[in-house]
């Protein structure tokens, strides 16, 4: 079972595009209870709230490497890339 300490939030991610809120357990590139997991990136991270497993979760988002605005993991890329892509830093 787990503790209640291990189930409360550490806060509210919200994505700066969408508007996006989930609470986050965790902000960092290794997730708790996972063995050889290491994100690439610093990301926030919610306990998949789909299974009991300790081992499982959820990446929200992260900071965009572009832009650094907080940003969800979604299907579109964000809207900042094709400025810096064009060299409009």
């Amino acid at each position: 079972m787990a503790s209640h300490a291990e189930c409360r939030p550490l806060g509210v991610f919200e994505c700066e595009l969408c508007a996006l809120t989930a609470p986050y357990s965790y902000v960092g590139q290794k997730p708790p209870n996972t063995q050889s997991m290491v994100l690439l990136e610093e990301s926030y991270v919610m306990k998949d709230p789909f299974t009991s497993h300790k081992d499982r979760f959820v990446v929200l988002g992260s900071r965009c490497s572009l832009c650094s605005r907080l940003v969800c993991v979604g299907p579109v890329d964000s809207p900042c890339a094709p400025s810096h892509q064009d060299g409009d830093l």
